[in-house]
């Protein structure tokens, strides 16, 4: 049980997110934490929905930063906080009324200790977020590094580490777990404090979409994602997709090799995160399942890394995504 508590402050940022920020904020407002103890602060991108007019039914800190990548719009928030621990959390997600006060917990006796959580899916999810989301238990880590979604981390140590990186699209939350752990920081995933993701893809399009949006910056980020299994995967898988084209002219042979590892490559994929999750799947179809998702997991993942390769030779204006 916590004895002293910290101040603590919450950072939300969000965009055109009225479908599920009133679930976020709901569960806030049951947080079992002492209210005169913590701070919400929510950072608004731009939002054209009525994302606003949700948010001030509560009594929270609203502010405006527009023009500015999740990492840019995170960090915003860090500079509006009072707090000596930061808290961040996406508006997509709720929480548990102990959630905070178990977070806050873990912290005692760790000295350089940044704490993070998994995502959980929803009540009765959908057929992509049952497979995707192989363990929904509060006990089973297979998360390995932070997730944007449910982070704890003093704000001396984010403010040591410059905070999130501000060039980025996405995978902030894996560039600052890397640069914690370069800084001989500790990053703890502790599955107890983990979230329930409301905004999870519900459709196999949408799944490849965000898929390619969270590899948009693989390219960018070289050479730190060569320490990246999963890009090195879909290098892997993007050239035997394009050796495949090829070698269909010339070499039969060679055209089954390329076609092997294309078959092999999600399948790799689903032994790891069927062994990380311990997850139990039910015969043959949820196999199958597994493995489709996995391979739609790497067609959109490699379309972002096509992507990234591309904008290094041509300009092409950014434009704000809803990442549903």
């Amino acid at each position: 049980m916590v004895t002293s508590f910290p101040f603590v402050s919450i950072v939300i940022p969000v965009f055109n997110e009225e479908r599920y920020l009133a679930d976020c904020l709901n569960s806030l407002m049951e947080l079992s934490y002492p209210k005169e103890m913590f701070q919400i602060i929510l950072v608004d991108n731009g939002s054209s929905d009525g994302t606003i007019d949700i948010a001030r039914r509560y009594p929270i800190n609203i502010f405006v930063k527009e023009k500015s990548k999740v990492g840019g719009v995170r960090n915003f928030g860090a500079t509006k906080a009072k707090g000596e621990i930061l808290v961040f959390l996406d508006s997509d997600c709720s929480v548990d009324s102990n959630w905070l006060t178990n977070g806050i917990e873990k912290f005692k006796g760790g000295e350089g200790l940044v704490i993070g959580g998994q995502y959980l899916t929803r009540d009765n999810p959908s057929w992509i977020e049952k497979y995707w989301v192989l363990n929904n238990s509060k006990k089973i880590i297979h998360q390995t590094t932070l997730v944007g979604g449910c982070i704890f981390i003093p704000k001396e140590i984010f403010h040591k580490i410059n905070g999130f990186d501000e060039t980025l699209n996405s995978g902030e939350d894996s560039d600052i777990t890397y640069r914690l752990r370069l800084k001989g920081y500790i990053v703890k995933i502790d599955p107890s404090l983990s979230v329930v993701h409301l905004g999870y893809p519900t459709t196999l399009i949408s799944f490849i979409k965000r898929q390619i949006w969270h590899s948009a910056d693989y390219i960018k980020k070289i050479p730190s994602s060569l320490n990246d299994k999963i890009f090195l995967l879909c290098c892997v898988f993007i050239f035997s997709i394009f050796g495949s084209v090829i070698s269909f002219i010339f070499n039969f042979y060679v055209f089954f090799m390329f076609i092997a590892v294309i078959i092999f490559a999600p399948a790799l994929l689903s032994f790891k995160r069927l062994r990380r999750s311990r997850a139990h799947i039910d015969g043959l179809y949820g196999l199958i399942s597994v493995y489709f998702v996995d391979f739609l997991y790497l067609i959109g993942r490699s379309i972002g890394v096509v992507n990234g390769i591309k904008n290094l030779f041509i300009q092409i204006p950014e434009k704000k995504i809803d990442r549903r």
